[in-house]
C-alpha cells in the first residue's frame, strides 16, 4: 500500500509540475490541432493556421530554451522580455502583433482548459499600433501591369508560376484558394453568369465570384480547369523573377519604393555581403518587382476592382469574402498621390457634367 501511495504521489507531482509549465502545453496543443484533435468549434484548423502555430513554436521555443517559464510566470515582465527578445531578432512589427497574438490564444486555451488560473495573463497582451513605416511595403499591380504579365511570352515552370498567380489576381483569393482550384469550383448561374464558388481555407466563409475578365477563362481553358498547383516558396521566387524580366519592357515594375526588410531578405543580403540600398532619408528601397508574394494577387485584385468604380463595398467584399468594411478597405492599396488623382478626375467629372 505503501509503495503505491507513493508512485500515485509522484505521478500526481510529475502532471503538477507538467501542468505548471507552458513549454508541455503548447506542443501538445500544437500536435492536437494538427492531427484534428482539437477543433475551432466542429471545423478543423485551416493549413496556414496550422503553418502558423508551427512557426511560433520554433520563435516560443528561442525564447524560453530551457522550457522553464510556468503559467504563473507571464506578468507585464515576461511580456515585456517577450516582446524585446522578438524585436531583437529583427521580427518587423507586423509579425511581433502574430506572435503576441498565438501567445494570447494559447493563455486562453490553456485557462479553459483549467490548466492555470493566471486570470491577468491574457489581458497583459496588447498589440502594437502599427504604422506604414513599421510594414514593408504592400503593392498592387496595375491593370496595365497584369495584361503585359498575361501577354509575356513564358515557358515550363515560369508559365506555370505567372498563370496560378494571374488566377488569384483575377479572383481576389488568397493563396490558400486560387492555389486550389480545380474544375469542380467553376460554375454558370441560372442567367448563364459564369462564376467560381469556393469555401475559403482560412475563414470557412463560401464566396461566389463572377468571371469578370477573359484572361481568367482562357487561362483555365489552357489547364482544361485543372489548376496547376505552386508551392507558396517556390511561387514567391518564381514571380519576383518573372516581373524582373518584364520589368525590361515596363520601366513601372523598376521604380524603387521604401520598405521595410524581412528577415529572410536580411539574412539573403547577409549571405551575399551586400548593404540594401537606400534613399536620401535613409529608409530602404527596393525595386516594385522585388515587393511581390503571393499575397499581391489578392491585393491587386481588390485594389483594381475598386479603382473601376464599378461595385459597391458591399458586392466587394462578397467576391473576396472580407467580413467587416475595415478589413477590406486595407487592402486598398492606394498612394497618397493616387488617391488625390482620384479625387481630383472625379471633380472634374462632377464639373463636365454641369
Amino acid at each position: 500500500k505503501e509503495k503505491a501511495r507513493k508512485k500515485a504521489e509522484e505521478k500526481k507531482r510529475i502532471e503538477d509540475e507538467k501542468n505548471r509549465l507552458i513549454w508541455p502545453f503548447l506542443v501538445q496543443f500544437v500536435d492536437d490541432i494538427r492531427s484534428g484533435a482539437r477543433k475551432i468549434g466542429s471545423d478543423d484548423y485551416a493549413p496556414g493556421t496550422c503553418k502558423a502555430w508551427k512557426s511560433f513554436i520554433g520563435v516560443y521555443e528561442g525564447f524560453d530554451p530551457l522550457h522553464k517559464f510556468g503559467w504563473a510566470d507571464i506578468d507585464r515582465a515576461f511580456v515585456s522580455r517577450y516582446i524585446n527578445y522578438l524585436q531583437k531578432h529583427g521580427y518587423m512589427a507586423k509579425v511581433v502583433n502574430k506572435h503576441l497574438t498565438n501567445l494570447k490564444a494559447l493563455i486562453n486555451a490553456a485557462f479553459i482548459d483549467g490548466v492555470h488560473d493566471n486570470q491577468r495573463a491574457a489581458a497583459l497582451i496588447v498589440k502594437k499600433k502599427i504604422e506604414d513605416r513599421d510594414k514593408a511595403v504592400e503593392i498592387y499591380l496595375t491593370e496595365e501591369e497584369l495584361q503585359a504579365l498575361y501577354e509575356m511570352p513564358l515557358s515550363g515552370k515560369k508559365e506555370h508560376i505567372r498563370d496560378v498567380f494571374l488566377i488569384g489576381c483575377y479572383t481576389c483569393q488568397r493563396v490558400s484558394d486560387y492555389n486550389n482550384l480545380n474544375a469542380d469550383n467553376f460554375e454558370t448561374t441560372r442567367k448563364g453568369t459564369r462564376i467560381i464558388r469556393l469555401v475559403q481555407q482560412k475563414t470557412k466563409t463560401e464566396v461566389t465570384i463572377p468571371i469578370l475578365n477573359e484572361n481568367l477563362i482562357t487561362i483555365c481553358e489552357k489547364y482544361g480547369y485543372n489548376i496547376p498547383k505552386a508551392n507558396e516558396q517556390v511561387l514567391n521566387r518564381y514571380i519576383k523573377d518573372v516581373l524582373k524580366d518584364l520589368s525590361d519592357q515596363l520601366p513601372s515594375l523598376k521604380e524603387k519604393v521604401p520598405t521595410k526588410l524581412t528577415m529572410k531578405q536580411k539574412e539573403a543580403l547577409r549571405k551575399e555581403k551586400k548593404e540594401p540600398e537606400t534613399d536620401l532619408n535613409g529608409n530602404v528601397i527596393v525595386p516594385r518587382y522585388d515587393c511581390v508574394t503571393s499575397h499581391t494577387a489578392r491585393r491587386t485584385g481588390i485594389t483594381n476592382m475598386y479603382l473601376s468604380h464599378k461595385y459597391t463595398i458591399l458586392q466587394m467584399m462578397h467576391v473576396s469574402g472580407h467580413k467587416t468594411q475595415k478589413t477590406f478597405m486595407d487592402y486598398i492599396k492606394l498612394s497618397s498621390e493616387e488617391i488625390a488623382d482620384e479625387i481630383a478626375a472625379m471633380s472634374k467629372k462632377e464639373s463636365d457634367m454641369w
